[in-house]
């Protein structure tokens, strides 16, 4: 049994090794081929792996491989003052003994650690128990669980629902406004950040409105709608991104909802938001993906008012 850290130029190791993956997360995605969800994965870890100081580790055992891949996140130690890292895939099937696999794992997190990271986060398919039981075992704590919705580009468009107020496309003179309305419909939210002892409560309640201004820079957003009173007055706003890689390779482009936030006494303008952005990636041919925490069942059904369907939990 060997486990070590692949050089840079063995990038196209790593790629093959996670070819073998069983739970790629668009295998439920019947708008593209495995060919296609082959090229979108390659196109994806090449990516991760040009980041500065990204690295894959693999752990061998007789004929069996795997391969895990790392990085330092370098926005998010700076944004939260903690060294922070991320796991973003253990890919391997299921003739891979589970020590050879957890012993990549811990050399994953040495070498991180190595690095200075001292907060590792990960993200993995649900279906892959195996590895949530790993990764577990290495000290990883549950903080998540994210479910996502999809519209397809070919088939019913996405029904009209009620709008509130006048849904129109952003404006650089809103943002003051989408900041404020932002800040107020998150305030005492619990997500991950806040349930997280190790990370700074103040820079958890800043990471929303930070978010929503990398929107309005469109660094974090593509596309954004706002829904007014008609006067400037606005009620909520939403936005999307354009997924890439996978859109170059992947022969259909898909949009992903980035953030969003309506005012407490105007919840409803949230639907209204959503469906102008699935109907004007729909016309365009594009599929669309929206994802939020598995508890959040007011924001699941108001996907589902908009006709997304259920594809995928992590």
């Amino acid at each position: 049994m060997t486990a070590r850290v692949l050089t840079p130029d063995e990038a196209p190791l790593a790629v093959a090794i996670a070819a073998r993956y069983p739970f790629k997360p668009y295998r439920h995605h019947r708008i593209w081929s495995r060919a296609r969800q082959l090229a979108i994965q390659q196109a994806e870890l090449e990516r991760t792996l040009g980041v500065a100081g990204a690295f894959a580790v693999t752990t061998q055992r007789g004929g069996a491989e795997a391969v895990i891949v790392s990085r330092p996140l370098a926005w998010d130690s700076d944004f939260f003052g903690v060294p922070m890292g991320r796991i973003d895939g253990v890919f391997s099937d299921d003739t891979m003994p589970g020590d050879a696999l957890a012993e990549g794992v811990g050399l994953a997190l040495t070498h991180l650690r190595a690095q200075g990271v001292r907060h590792v986060t990960a993200k993995l398919d649900a279906a892959d128990v195996r590895a949530v039981t790993l990764l577990e075992e290495a000290g990883f704590r549950l903080f998540d669980a994210l479910v996502t919705f999809y519209t397809h580009p070919h088939r019913d468009e996405p029904p009209v629902v009620r709008e509130v107020g006048h849904v129109r496309w952003y404006e650089p003179g809103d943002e003051a406004q989408v900041l404020a309305l932002t800040a107020e419909a998150y305030r005492g939210f619990r997500g991950r950040f806040h349930l997280d002892p190790h990370l700074p409560a103040d820079r958890a309640d800043a990471f929303y409105v930070e978010w929503a201004r990398q929107c309005c820079a469109g660094r974090m957003a593509d596309r954004m709608v706002v829904a007014d009173d008609g006067q400037g007055h606005i009620y909520g706003w939403a936005s999307s991104r354009l997924l890439e890689p996978l859109s170059s390779v992947a022969g259909t482009r898909l949009w992903v909802g980035s953030l969003g936030a309506c005012r407490r006494d105007t919840p409803g303008a949230y639907a209204g938001l959503l469906r102008r952005l699935a109907i004007d990636h729909f016309e365009r041919g594009d599929a669309s993906e929206s994802q939020t925490q598995n508890h959040n069942i007011a924001t699941v059904r108001l996907y589902e008012a908009v006709g997304f369907r259920y594809i995928r939990t992590e």
